[in-house]
């Protein structure tokens, strides 16, 4: 027999996404206390410590909403912390620490490249921030799609480059690279001169340097 919880799903009042249910073995939760995660996860970015209110979108009782609460807050996957906003005081649910450990989740999952992890952290290392999940995704669509490790890395040195630190803009300039049949470092630069040499009538050349990546329109396709 279904639990409420596993009832609130089938009401369609829960997504979960595929990437996080893939994982739910590896979480050390029980249905009920992964239901209630992701009851928690679809609210997003400001969780209000409601209990009352988290009990009737659930059909459950408040204990049973303190109980949730007290277990994933042992297990590490939420914190209950306190903000000032207009000089009142509200608790809220913290689920940084549940984003984490998917990321590293995701970080982990990628046998098939054993120095997958060593590029998320050289990504990291030059956007100068933590990667989030998305992200991580987005990485590994590359190498998915057999794009060379040293290539994606000089996608990353071009974006910096030009001051901007978004995955999306290296997806653009690592799309161009695949549709121009580059596969290696070594060919960038010839591939990016024969343009000039065949649409520049002056005696002008654009270098790689000031290339527009955003000319481009097309979303980088993976399969």
């Amino acid at each position: 027999m279904k639990t409420k919880l596993e009832k609130a799903i089938g009401d369609g009042n829960i997504v979960i996404p595929l990437y996080i249910l893939k994982y739910f073995k590896k979480l050390d939760l029980n249905m009920d206390e992964f239901v209630f995660l992701m009851y928690l996860y679809n609210k997003q970015d400001k969780i209000d410590f409601n209990p009352e209110k988290i009990a009737r979108d659930l059909n459950i009782d408040i204990m049973e909403v303190m109980g949730y609460i007290s277990v994933l807050s042992d297990k590490g996957y939420l914190t209950l912390d306190v903000i000032k906003e207009n000089d009142i005081l509200d608790e809220v649910i913290n689920l940084s620490c549940f984003y984490e450990k998917i990321s590293f989740l995701l970080m982990d999952q990628v046998d098939e490249h054993k120095d997958s992890n060593a590029l998320f952290k050289y990504v990291e290392s030059e956007l100068g921030r933590p990667i989030s999940a998305t992200e991580i995704e987005t990485i590994k669509s590359w190498i998915s799609n057999n794009i060379d490790e040293s290539l994606i890395k000089e996608g990353v040195k071009i974006a910096i480059n030009d001051g901007v630190y978004s995955l999306k803009y290296i997806d653009k300039i690592l799309f161009d690279f695949k549709n121009r049949g580059i596969k290696t470092v070594d060919e960038i630069k010839s591939a990016y001169n024969n343009v000039n040499t065949n649409s520049n009538s002056s005696n002008e050349t654009l270098e790689l340097d000031d290339w527009n990546w955003l000319d481009d329109e097309e979303e980088y396709i993976t399969n």
